[in-house]
This record gives C-alpha cells, sequence and structure tokens, in this order.
C-alpha cells in the first residue's frame, strides 16, 4: 500500500441550518420546517434549508417561502439566526482541526481536509474519527466523501447525502465520474452546461471522449480543467491559512466523579488518542496541557514544557498524570477532562528521546 495515497477527506454538514435548529428545538425532529430568511413576511421570504420531513413535499434551499407554504400549508419556518449557526460551525471546524491537519473551511457547513500525507487506512481511521466525534459531542450528522483530490472527494461526499461515507479508491475514480452529470462537477453552473449541451456532451463520460481543443475553444482554460477532471486528474488545491498549532482532545465523563481511577482511565484514552494524531501528522509535541471542567462548569488548566521533543503515548499520559492530579480534590465532582499537545513541531526536524 502506497505510504502516502495523496487522498482529501470532503466533510458537509447535512441539513445544517435545520439540524441547528433541532438542537434547541427538538420538539421539530421528524417533523416538516424551514429556515428561511424572513418569517415574518411570508410573500418575501427564502427558504434557506428545509428538513429532510419538509424535501418529501418538494420543499427546497432556493424557494420562495409563498411557495413552499403551498406545497404544505402547514410548514413551520424559522426566521434564520445566522450567528447561532456560525457559533455551531465554529464547534465542527475545531473538532476538525483537533486532529492537525491543514483544512479548508469552504463555507459554514463544508470543510476539506488534506489527509495526501496518509495511507488509506489511516485516512480511513481519520475520517471515521472525525465522523462519530461530531455525532457524539455536538449531536449533528454530516457526509465524508473521500477520493484522490478535493473535487472528487466533494463528489463522493454530494453522492452520499445524508449521513453518509463514501471512500472513492484511486483506480475507481474514473467509472465513478463516468455518469455523473456535467452539472454535477462543483463550480459547473447553467451557463457553462448549456454550452456543454450545445455540442451534446450532458454528462462527464463525454468529456472524456471529446476533444480538449474544442472544450478550450468554447470555454477557455476552464475547458482544459474539465477535460483533466473527466480523466480523473484533479489538480485543486486545499486553499487555507491554518496550520496546527496544538492537538487536544476531550471528553464528559459518563458521570460526574472524583474517582481518581475513573478520571486516569479518561485521560489515558485521551492522551493515546492525541499522540496517536500527532504520530499521524508527521509532528513532535513538547508542551501538554490538561484541563478539568467541574460540575459547576468552572474550568481549570494545568501547563508543562518539556526539555524535549516527542510523540510517545506514554510520555503524554504519564506527564499528563501528574499535572491532573492536583485538580482532582475531594469535594468537587469532575463533569469532563481533556489533553492538548502543543510546540509542534515536524519530526523530519526534530531528534526525539522517546
Amino acid at each position: 500500500m502506497d505510504s502516502k495515497a495523496g487522498y482529501v477527506v470532503y466533510l458537509d454538514m447535512d441539513s445544517f441550518f435545520a439540524s441547528c435548529e433541532q438542537l434547541r428545538h427538538p420538539e421539530l425532529i421528524g417533523k416538516p420546517f424551514a429556515v428561511v430568511t424572513d418569517s415574518l413576511d411570508k410573500f418575501r421570504g427564502v427558504v434557506q434549508t428545509a428538513s429532510y420531513s419538509a424535501r418529501k413535499f418538494g420543499i427546497h434551499s432556493g424557494m420562495p417561502t409563498m411557495k413552499a407554504l403551498q406545497l404544505y400549508p402547514n410548514l413551520h419556518c424559522i426566521k434564520e439566526d445566522y450567528d447561532y449557526y456560525e457559533k455551531i460551525s465554529n464547534e465542527v471546524m475545531e473538532i476538525i482541526k483537533s486532529y492537525g491537519f491543514k483544512m479548508e473551511a469552504v463555507s459554514v457547513d463544508e470543510a476539506a481536509i488534506d489527509t495526501t500525507e496518509l495511507n488509506e487506512s489511516q485516512v480511513l481511521e481519520v475520517a471515521k474519527g472525525i465522523k462519530t466525534k461530531i455525532s457524539n459531542e455536538l449531536k449533528l450528522k454530516c457526509t465524508i466523501g473521500i477520493a484522490k483530490g478535493k473535487t472528487f472527494a466533494k463528489m463522493a461526499c454530494d453522492s452520499a447525502k445524508p449521513n453518509g461515507f463514501l471512500f472513492i479508491k484511486d483506480y475507481e475514480t474514473i467509472e465513478f465520474i463516468k455518469y455523473k452529470k456535467v452539472s454535477d462537477i462543483p463550480g459547473v453552473g447553467a451557463k457553462t452546461e448549456g454550452k456543454l449541451a450545445g455540442l451534446n456532451i450532458h454528462y462527464i463520460g463525454d468529456i472524456q471522449n471529446s476533444n480538449v481543443q474544442v472544450l478550450v475553444g468554447l470555454l477557455g482554460e476552464y475547458g482544459s480543467e474539465l477535460y483533466k477532471l473527466s480523466k480523473g486528474i484533479d489538480e485543486e488545491k486545499i486553499v487555507s491559512d491554518y496550520t496546527a498549532l496544538s492537538i487536544s482532545r476531550e471528553k464528559n465523563l459518563y458521570e460526574d466523579t472524583n474517582d481518581i481511577p475513573t478520571i486516569m482511565a479518561q485521560l489515558k484514552e485521551l492522551s493515546e488518542d492525541a499522540a496517536n494524531a500527532v504520530r499521524s501528522t508527521q509532528k513532535l509535541y513538547k508542551s501538554i496541557t490538561v484541563k478539568v471542567r467541574y460540575y459547576d462548569f468552572t474550568t481549570k488548566i494545568k501547563t508543562k514544557t518539556l526539555s524535549y521533543y516527542s510523540d510517545s503515548s506514554d510520555v503524554l499520559y504519564s506527564e499528563a498524570s501528574e499535572l491532573i492530579k492536583p485538580l482532582i480534590k475531594d469535594n468537587i465532582l469532575v463533569r469532563r477532562v481533556g489533553v492538548k499537545v502543543s510546540s509542534l513541531t515536524d519530526s523530519a526536524h526534530q531528534h526525539k528521546l522517546f
């Protein structure tokens, strides 16, 4: 198996605005409702997103609220609350960033993650871990697509919705895209679709069999890009100014407690997970931080900087254990514990002692 498989992970939150509303309004779960631009003026509002129950009636994003109400008169309309959605989005992105990979926040509910340095099994482990963590910690569902390149990964993601997971291996790419409509290519709008239709090109397979010079004459340089995509060549790069400064893991305990063995068992699990992430990104850490949140939501942290770099799970757990012990008190219960490594450096540039 190739040690560097070149895969990109693409994540899309399912019906994001609607799912956010269900978090604070659980009574909406399973019911037809829509998030709209103006719930007070049904003649001017536009549907931002519709719950999956509402979509069964033909209601979709971009539809005038008045039209949606004609399709389903009892539709419950909620005015958009972008500040709230952005807050939840930030929580999603922080989970992704905690894995330590370069990432691009494509939109408020989509992200592309650069796992090109990992092999296939590592990519799968990271992607499944992110999906599970978002589900467990935020109670939200997402769909993940994995493929060789950002464009193909998004197409895989689109094909797997909702709440899906699709891994397109390199040798499967051509067959996967062959029968996709040209409009399924991210960035291809109605205007480009219309021009291609004039050449009797409706599917990506048609592009594969076309003349690249004819495409360039019709669409300019974009014609060349589409031709390369049809041949399985995805050159779109992940654009991000984010560089991992730390990797963290934290989790609520099963119940509030000050039982040291219980807390240490949780800390050990988190330390192993964080150290695995360090190694998978080919980093080394030098600083360690532990966090304790008590039952009353007050929080304490302690940090230590080592005299050397390491990627060891044992070192991390040993040092974190010593840091956390003074924070466990007889008279106050612990609700959540966490561990973070920082002062990261590339493993190729340092000698580790452990």
